[in-house]
């Protein structure tokens, strides 16, 4: 089985890390691959852009997976940009880390809360994701949405900055999840019956084991969640 991962930005610079992250939780038998965008330099930088002038070559990226053999594709930002239009374009399985997550939580009868870092405006992607999650017919699956603030006195904006490294935006992510986030997940259980919790940017993928066991509650990597709902779409769809 292959299974391509699509980080939806004109950079490799989280190719590498995706690439451990996905290796390690991958079933027997599954190989995976991780490719970025083709963008010009005003769409490119570590963050996606807010502009979403990526969208034809982020569809333009599954079909090309699907031609080049890949089993299904994964977009791998958490408000799922342009999921539904490459689910329409192509036949293989394609996944978005939102839509994989409220599934998993409605399959088991949970409300679930989600964070997502404010590296963006937080109105705008507020109302993006609560759109997309209308559009899959699970919104009434989602109790709460919070923003996990990502900077520090001093800190530049991660959008567009063609100066920080891999490392600068890891460490700053997990930061700031171990710092803010575990609060603001407690907090979100506090306030309503939130049983599952999707942290909300693939960047905090392979980090959720970190802080998991702080948490009362199904704690949800959009990397592995959306790996093993990929890897189940496709055995589902091939009973041969």
């Amino acid at each position: 089985m292959k299974i391509t991962f699509i980080e939806p930005i004109g950079i490799d610079i989280h190719v590498p890390r995706a690439v451990s992250v996905l290796e390690k939780h991958a079933s027997s038998g599954v190989f995976v691959e991780v490719v970025h965008l083709d963008l010009p330099p005003e769409l490119t930088g570590p963050m996606l852009s807010p502009v979403p002038l990526y969208m034809n070559e982020l569809i333009a990226t599954v079909l090309r997976a699907e031609e080049e053999g890949a089993d299904a594709a994964i977009i791998g930002c958490c408000s799922d940009p342009a999921l539904i239009e490459a689910q329409r374009a192509v036949k293989i399985p394609v996944i978005g880390p939102l839509q994989a997550a409220a599934a998993l939580a409605a399959g088991r009868g949970l409300n679930i809360g989600m964070l997502f870092p404010d590296e963006h405006d937080w109105k705008t992607t507020a109302n993006w994701v609560r759109g997309n999650l209308r559009a899959y017919g699970l919104s009434d699956a989602v109790s709460d949405i919070a923003f996990v603030p990502m900077h520090v006195e001093g800190e530049d904006s991660l959008i567009g900055n063609m100066e920080v490294t891999a490392e600068i935006v890891q460490d700053r992510f997990r930061r700031q999840l171990h710092e803010q986030g575990v609060p603001a997940a407690r907090a979100m259980l506090e306030r309503g019956p939130v049983e599952a919790i999707l942290f909300g940017c693939t960047i905090w993928g392979g980090m959720i084991r970190e802080v998991a066991h702080l948490i009362d509650a199904v704690c949800i990597d959009p990397m592995v969640a959306s790996l093993h709902m990929a890897e189940a779409q496709v055995r589902i769809t091939n009973l041969t």
